[in-house]
């Protein structure tokens, strides 16, 4: 079936060190997507993570992470920014 597709699976598919778990993960793993999202979180002015974690002060807070993924996801993405934080504050040849 699909013959004509070609296959992406894996194939074209690297490994990087993961900055949070420091483990080698492949770049197209959620594991990777979930790092650039904290990654593009930790990028952010305070002020503006806020509003995109929890909505405050803003028209449009029912788009906020908290309202969309819930207040448990959020305190999870707080712990990984911190993280996230620690361990390039610590070796900065790991950011980017």
């Amino acid at each position: 079936m699909f013959s004509n597709r070609a296959n992406l699976g894996l194939a074209g598919s690297a490994s990087i060190k993961s900055v949070l778990t420091g483990e080698f993960i492949s770049n197209v793993s959620e594991e990777f997507r979930h790092e650039r999202e904290v990654e593009f979180l930790c990028s952010l002015s305070p002020d503006c993570l806020e509003d995109i974690l929890t909505g405050f002060g803003r028209r449009g807070s029912h788009r906020s992470i908290t309202a969309i993924r819930g207040p448990a996801e959020v305190r999870f993405l707080r712990s990984q920014i911190s993280l996230f934080r620690l361990r390039t504050d610590a070796v900065p040849a790991l950011a980017r």
